[in-house]
Parts: structure tokens; C-alpha cells; sequence
């Protein structure tokens, strides 16, 4: 198994709150609020595995309320930076107040299933905002979802970040048209991508296995700006129904995503810069 470099970086996890406290916020969220995934979980996971710094994403079942992210944050006795989910309804006070304790980025949901998508007017503002207050921008969708904002991608001049290897579907193989759309925004000093979340979507026999030529296009792209994050404690298992209580918190299945990160590059010394070196470079507040 590998050993992580030091002072390595997790920059995609969710943490939820005690109900009674953090409600759910979001009533279209497409999973319910897990138990037993909160901060302490996720710091005894990191010391484990050897990671050092972690970027918290907020969850879609708060919507674009912050309270648990604002808390955690001004809580925190460092190590840890975090992304908003903003639109029109999110006042300027509350972006000033989240870049406060750490938050110095804003994620862009195109997926479909997450009913967050924006309309090109509500994005160009929300673009503009990110802009104005020194973040840098997550972009997150499926594949043709990423397309369909083809133009306004594009005119983006701020840093910003393609996740999950861009939800593509592994199997149309690497000259699928979203791909060389994201490979070609790379070609821009600006954009970065996630090289994360391989496993999800694999149909692969061995984890991930068919993500591999995906996430070397990728990395060869822009090997100086791609960062690696495990999106712990993985969401997507409380789709189904019934399942809304999380059971530990596995080092050993975290670390194989590692491995799998492992393959998609060239050497240790690639590993370091994904790992420790890339992430505080995107992961900075601009003045």
C-alpha cells in the first residue's frame, strides 16, 4: 500500500451535523443526512491514513445554508479549507463572512440529479462574485453535463478546478468528446482537475480499473495542477433507501484509492506533487 507523502492533502470530504442542530436545508438533496460523519470522524481517518490538510465541500443536503461549515471552520485550529455552494439568494455579508474562517472557493454544480444546476444569467453572477472576493472556482458534472456550458467554461479567467475527472463514462475511452473538452481547458493555465473519485462510476472487476486511461489523459494534460480528494465518506451509498447511518471509517479502503490514484502516474515524485505540493497552490485565497 502506499505511503503518502508528507503533509498530503484530502481536498474533497463532506462532514454532517447532529440533526437538531444542522437540518437538512436542501429538500430536492438526492440523500438523506448521514450519521456519524463528522469532523472527529474524519480527523481520525486522515491521522491514520498520514493525511496533514483537508478541504471540506459543502454537502447538497444544506443547500447554500453554511452554518455547519461556517462553525467547523472558526472551530478549527488549522489544516482545513472550504468550499461554498452559492447562487443569487446568498448575500455578499455571508460570502465576506465564510472567507473569514478559511472558505476561498465556490463549487459550480452542472450535474442533473442534484437539482443545483444554474441558469447562464445566475452563473455569470455568481462567477463575477467569486471573482470579485478572491476564490477560485469547483466545477463539478457528469460528462455531457459540462458541454452544455461549453461557452461560459471557457470564459472563465479566475482558477478553477474540473472534479472527479470530469464524470465521464470510462467505457467511450479517451477520445470522447467531454474529455477533450476538459483536456483542452486544461491547455489553459487556470484550470485544474481532480484526479478523484476513479472507483465511482467504474464497471471494472478491479477497483477502477477501466478509469485508468482517463485519469492519465488527464494528469499528462497538467501534471503541475491536478490534486487528488477521497469525497469520504462517499454520498452516494445513502442513495438508497434505508441507508442513512455511516459504519466507520475504513483507512485500508480509503488508501486503495490512493493505490488507484497511484496508477494513473508516472512516479513518487508525480504522487508528491498531486498529493502535497499542487493542492495549497489552488487551495489559496487571492488578494
Amino acid at each position: 500500500m502506499t505511503q503518502l507523502p508528507q503533509h498530503s492533502w484530502d481536498t474533497h470530504v463532506h462532514i454532517f451535523g447532529d440533526l437538531n442542530r444542522y437540518p437538512r436545508s436542501n429538500p430536492k438533496a438526492i440523500y438523506p443526512v448521514p450519521t456519524d460523519c463528522d469532523l472527529h470522524a474524519l480527523l481520525s481517518l486522515h491521522r491514520e491514513m498520514g493525511i496533514s490538510n483537508a478541504v471540506l465541500i459543502q454537502p447538497t443536503v444544506y443547500g447554500t445554508d453554511h452554518s455547519l461549515l461556517f462553525d467547523v471552520l472558526s472551530e478549527s485550529s488549522g489544516g482545513l479549507k472550504g468550499v461554498a455552494i452559492i447562487d443569487d439568494t446568498v448575500p455578499d455579508a455571508e460570502l465576506a463572512r465564510l472567507d473569514t474562517v478559511g472558505v476561498c472557493c465556490a463549487r459550480l454544480n452542472f450535474g442533473q440529479r442534484f437539482h443545483l444546476k444554474p441558469d447562464v444569467a445566475s452563473l455569470r453572477r455568481t462567477i463575477a462574485r467569486v471573482a470579485e472576493i478572491g476564490w477560485s472556482l469547483k466545477v463539478f458534472g457528469f460528462g455531457d453535463d459540462l458541454l452544455e456550458f461549453e461557452k461560459e467554461l471557457r470564459a472563465i479567467e479566475i482558477p478553477a478546478m474540473i472534479d472527479h475527472l470530469g464524470g465521464v463514462d470510462y467505457s467511450l475511452g479517451t477520445n470522447q468528446r467531454p474529455l477533450q473538452f476538459m483536456i483542452d481547458l486544461l491547455q489553459h493555465e487556470n484550470w485544474w482537475v481532480s484526479l478523484s473519485n476513479g472507483d465511482i462510476r467504474s464497471r471494472s472487476t478491479v477497483l477502477g480499473q477501466d478509469s485508468v486511461a482517463i485519469g492519465k489523459a488527464l494528469f499528462n494534460a497538467a501534471p503541475d495542477r491536478c490534486v487528488w480528494g477521497s469525497d469520504w465518506p462517499h454520498v452516494h451509498r445513502f442513495i438508497r433507501p434505508g441507508v442513512e447511518r455511516f459504519i466507520g471509517a475504513d483507512p485500508q479502503s480509503e488508501l486503495a484509492r490512493v493505490e488507484l490514484l497511484r496508477s494513473y502516474l508516472p512516479d513518487a515524485h508525480a504522487l508528491e506533487a498531486v498529493m502535497s505540493r499542487n493542492p495549497p497552490r489552488f487551495f489559496a485565497r487571492r488578494s
